[in-house]
Parts: structure tokens; C-alpha cells; sequence
């Protein structure tokens, strides 16, 4: 951008901000006295929210994932012969680590603990 350019953009910036606070100090100054409406004093009151969230996975999800494969796994090796036994240890390890993942989450959720402030405007007379 030239010099000329940036001086033209810049005298109607400057223009156009020097208009608005001209229509914003005639228009605030406009209203009658009975018009103007009292604004009650507030303050702020704020109080501390202990905030308990749930996740997805943690490390009581993974250790019941864990050891629900292995029990699943010792089952299914209990069941069949040969390479039928083989496909039974790893039908059951699967089946064992999505049953152990889910008891887990649903009896032992994983939690995060955090503290938030919550302020909002009271009337300052109560």
C-alpha cells in the first residue's frame, strides 16, 4: 500500500470515528431527567463448585480391560481341544476385556476432580 493510499484510508477512519462519538454524545444527552431510569447498586457474590467429571478411559477401565481379558482368556482355554482350545483362549480373552471394560466403567468410573468460581450480581441491600 502507498503512502497515499494509507493516508486516504486512515482521514476516513478517522472520519468516520469522530462522527459516531458525535452521534453517540448527542444521543446520550438527549434524555429528560424523569426519563433516566436509576440503576440499583449490585455487588458480586461468588462461591467456589467442586466440578466432578467422569472419563471415558482411566486406569481403572484399563485394569478391569486387564484382567477381564486374562479371566476370559483362562476360561476359554479351559473349553475345546486343539486348535479349537486356541480359539477359544482368544474368544474369551476378547470377550473377558470388553465385559471387564465395561463393568469397570459403569461400577468404577475414573473421576477428575476441579474447582470452579461462579460469581453473579446481587442487589447490594441484601
Amino acid at each position: 500500500m502507498n503512502n497515499l493510499t494509507a493516508g486516504i484510508v486512515g482521514g476516513v477512519a478517522a472520519a468516520v470515528v469522530g462522527m459516531s462519538a458525535m452521534v453517540f454524545a448527542s444521543k446520550s444527552g438527549d434524555e429528560p431527567a424523569a426519563d433516566k431510569k436509576e440503576v440499583a447498586a449490585t455487588r458480586e457474590e461468588c462461591r467456589t463448585e467442586r466440578v466432578v467429571t467422569n472419563k471415558e478411559w482411566g486406569v481403572k477401565r484399563v485394569t478391569g480391560t486387564l484382567l477381564g481379558g486374562a479371566a476370559g482368556g483362562a476360561l476359554g482355554h479351559q473349553i475345546g481341544g486343539g486348535s479349537g482350545k486356541d480359539v477359544a483362549t482368544v474368544a474369551g480373552a476378547l470377550g473377558g476385556a470388553y465385559a471387564g471394560g465395561k463393568v469397570a466403567q459403569q461400577h468404577y468410573p475414573d473421576q477428575e476432580v476441579s474447582y470452579r468460581e461462579r460469581c453473579r450480581q446481587v442487589p447490594a441491600n441484601s
